[in-house]
């Protein structure tokens, strides 16, 4: 059973040259201990409660936290949301219709007219990942920023979602807080595949982060 349970997004899942090759992997194998990388591609902090469920064993001493991506995009206001996760046939269905149906508010420029919204509203984030924080109790939570993207539009939304993470690991005495955003957005050029995804420099950036991070909580423990 895995030490280290890895909930997150495609970055935290990594892209298909890097799986089993995350930083999760990475860090986990500097520190010596098992994981489950439970990254999971387009997730949110809903699809999390599920991840979560299916992956948590009594066995993990450590949980690693990386939402905010898709979490903090903003959309049509009166789009529905489809889990990714779980996932079955009918819901692929469904998200391709929901998909066409933002297509043509967009195009009918509903955006404008009716407004946006975040995907998952600042709240409901909160409470889904202190749900968890309080759920693995005493275990060691770290919570790592999302980075920043290179559409530079998304990141102030980015900003006030890592905020919370801020406010969250100020809360409970076995939260911390990986601090990444300032370092790529200084290395935009350097760290990423694409607009979205990181590269191999950019895990190792992470990787030695939390390590660092994780020797400071162990010798002061």
């Amino acid at each position: 059973m895995a030490q280290v349970l890895a909930l997150g997004d495609c970055n935290m899942s990594g892209d298909v040259k890097f799986k089993n090759n995350s930083y999760p992997e990475r860090f986990s194998g500097c520190i010596g201990k098992s994981v489950k990388n439970a990254g999971y591609t387009m997730s949110t902090t809903r699809e999390m409660q599920y991840l979560f469920k299916d992956h948590y064993t009594k066995e993990c001493e450590i949980v690693l936290i990386q939402y905010g991506l898709v979490d903090s995009w903003k959309t049509f206001k009166y789009a529905p949301y489809v889990l990714y996760y779980p996932d079955n046939p009918l819901r692929k269905i469904f998200r391709k219709i929901v998909k066409k149906y933002k297509k043509i508010a967009k195009a009918l420029k509903l955006n404008d007219l009716l407004g946006t919204q975040n995907v998952v509203g600042i709240e409901e984030y909160k409470k889904n990942i202190e749900q968890i924080i309080s759920t693995v109790s005493k275990k060691t939570v770290i919570l790592i920023d999302t980075v920043p993207n290179h559409q530079l539009f998304r990141n102030d939304e980015i900003v006030k979602y890592n905020d919370v993470l801020d406010k969250l690991s100020k809360q409970y005495n076995y939260c911390y807080k990986l601090d990444i955003y300032n370092e790529f957005l200084e290395n935009m050029d350097k760290y990423y595949l694409d607009e979205t995804h990181i590269n191999d420099e950019g895990y190792e950036v992470i990787t030695q982060k939390l390590v660092s991070l994780y020797q400071s909580i162990e010798e002061s423990s």
